[in-house]
């Protein structure tokens, strides 16, 4: 069940379809083009199989957004739309340029990865994943042994690991960053460029494949068994900051995120399903 309600401007919860038929404020004004709210309500199906980006995610998270019918905020996926629009006009042209794989989807027993592009050097790949960070998440990037290298790193190993269970020899992995707000005082004064390649650690194999198999049984487990996952660890809720507001759009669901948005509690968590 992805998302199914816009939150509006004027404080409604309306489903996404009304919301695409025909404005329902008072006004009749839609707070944004409607191709821009046809892109921004989409939503992924779950089709029985995780996705690399999925076990990324706190499990309970996962797990409330494929149960549960949640509502989003449009502007507050502003950068999302950012970077999926960037991102999908490098891969129109990476699909025109002969020798390039673009937008390759593997595959194995635990989970799917779409690798954004496999470029060609000699007898071997490069791996390149496309990203639009702020300036704030670079620098923690740049920091070797923040969580969030490792966490993005972890990504892409295990699309390398899809890779090479293909055959394909992969030279190298990195990520190529966009910085949403390259230019300002900020990003110039931490001295980044607006685009550049960045190399992404490689990590041990069978660390990788252990953390995506205990990522995907954690989920599995909790749909089949229809119960609310443990609660998020603490990094992957950013400290905390992940549960606040339109960062978690599934916080009304959880226990936790209640809590932490002042919303009543929820005696009992009646299952979705």
């Amino acid at each position: 069940m992805p998302n199914k309600y816009f939150n509006c401007p004027d404080g409604v919860t309306r489903t996404i379809e009304q919301c695409l038929d025909k404005c329902g404020k008072d006004d009749g004004e839609r707070c944004l083009t409607l191709p821009t709210l046809h892109e921004l309500s989409w939503g992924r199906t779950w089709n029985g199989k995780p996705s690399t980006t999925q076990l990324l995610n706190p499990t309970r998270m996962e797990y409330l957004k494929i149960t549960c019918d949640y509502a989003i905020t449009p502007k507050e996926r502003a950068f999302a739309l950012l970077g999926t629009q960037h991102h999908r006009r490098l891969e129109l042209v990476a699909k025109k340029i002969s020798g390039l794989l673009s937008e390759q989807m593997y595959q194995d027993l635990i989970n799917t990865g779409t690798l954004d592009l496999l470029e060609p050097y000699e007898d071997m790949w490069d791996l390149t994943d496309m990203k639009t960070w702020g300036s704030y998440a670079v620098m923690k990037m740049l920091n070797a042994g923040s969580y969030e290298r490792l966490h993005n790193s972890l990504q892409l190993n295990d699309y390398r690991i899809k890779a090479e269970a293909t055959g394909l020899k992969i030279r190298k992995m990195r990520w190529q960053v966009t910085v949403r707000d390259g230019g300002t005082w900020q990003a110039n004064k931490n001295k980044l460029d607006k685009i550049f390649l960045m190399d992404a650690d490689k990590l041990d194999d069978d660390y990788v494949m252990c953390y995506f198999a205990d990522k995907s049984k954690m989920l599995l487990d909790a749909l089949d068994k229809k119960e609310l996952p443990e609660l998020c660890p603490f990094e992957e809720r950013w400290d905390g900051r992940r549960c606040k507001g339109s960062l978690c759009e599934v916080h009304e669901f959880c226990t936790e995120g209640r809590k932490i948005n002042k919303l009543p509690p929820l005696e009992v968590m009646n299952d979705p399903i």
